[in-house]
């Protein structure tokens, strides 16, 4: 049974994972199983491309660990956890209305949304959402996305060769890969603006922060009182965004059934609206919106992650 270390005396609040891509052959499933099964929170977040619609249209690649997936998923909401998901550019196919509807017959425990705003327990606001609708390769170059898939696949399966060759113990197969991915996402945030149209978004939307996936890049920003999360990936990195009681948001790599890392932002308080504070409303439900329709703007002037290099 994993142990959860890092997280703090108090329990875990709310879980957000994304870019699983179930139904890639690299994708690290049994890994997500081991991390979710002694886990019991509130709220948990699937922000987008948990299944990947794109490996399966072009080879059989589901497999048992795919199912036990979805089948801890289906547990963990028969125990309480109320489970939300926002559908990224792999899963694209739960946007649609037939997908969508054949999803929600069978797994009628999830709420599917464009968006989600979840209130964290300290009183913050956050906008949850994959975050290609953003990418201005996915709405305008989709064909660049899908040779970049192909490259990334084979440089996945060349790194998992050559961890095997040096025999890595503790890290992921994929460790070495995690930095063309970054370059290759480094791209999409200048030409996108990325996560500075998120954060404007997340603005208009009332919000104190923003928690997405799709770049596969792990990251807590702090900036004037707003707060950028990326929640990482489970191919390379095995990270989740853990929210503790207390509203604490960390980052948490999970390998071989320990924690590596774990991150913290500075602050953990609300700061935008503290002259005029809200009532605390824990467990309200998250509200879903639309489409947010996203326009490209300046781009987010802020560096640095709270995530230990060598991830």
């Amino acid at each position: 049974m994993p142990t959860h270390q890092g997280l703090g005396a108090g329990g875990v609040r709310s879980v957000f994972i994304s870019d699983v891509h179930l139904g890639h052959k690299h994708s690290q499933g049994l890994q997500l199983i081991r991390f979710l099964e002694d886990l019991r929170p509130k709220n948990l977040y699937l922000v987008g491309d948990i299944i990947d619609g794109w490996e399966l249209r072009r080879r059989a690649g589901w497999s048992g660990v795919c199912t036990q997936v979805l089948r801890r998923l289906s547990d963990m909401a028969a125990q309480g956890t109320r489970l939300y998901y926002t559908p990224g550019n792999h899963d694209a196919f739960l946007r649609d209305t037939n997908g969508l509807k054949f999803v929600t017959e069978r797994f009628d425990f999830v709420k599917i949304a464009d968006e989600f705003v979840f209130e964290a327990a300290d009183g913050r606001k956050f906008l949850v959402t994959h975050g290609d609708l953003f990418d201005v390769f996915e709405r305008s170059a989709k064909w660049f996305s899908y040779l970049l898939g192909v490259f990334y696949c084979s440089c996945l399966s060349a790194n998992r060769w050559l961890s095997m060759l040096l025999r890595r113990k503790g890290k992921s197969p994929y460790h070495l890969c995690s930095l063309v991915k970054r370059i290759a996402k480094g791209v999409v945030r200048f030409m996108s603006t990325y996560e500075q149209s998120l954060s404007e978004h997340a603005h208009r939307r009332g919000c104190d922060g923003v928690i997405c996936g799709h770049l596969h890049t792990p990251k807590i920003l702090e900036q004037d009182g707003f707060v950028y999360c990326n929640t990482g990936d489970w191919v390379e990195h095995c990270t989740a965004l853990v929210e503790g009681d207390d509203g604490t948001l960390s980052l948490l790599q999970f390998y071989e059934g320990q924690p590596t890392s774990v991150s913290l932002p500075r602050p953990t308080r609300r700061t935008v609206r503290e002259a005029a504070p809200t009532p605390r409303r824990n467990d309200r439900e998250p509200v879903a919106v639309g489409d947010p329709s996203p326009k490209d703007h300046d781009r987010w002037r802020s560096s640095g992650s709270l995530v230990p290099a060598s991830m």
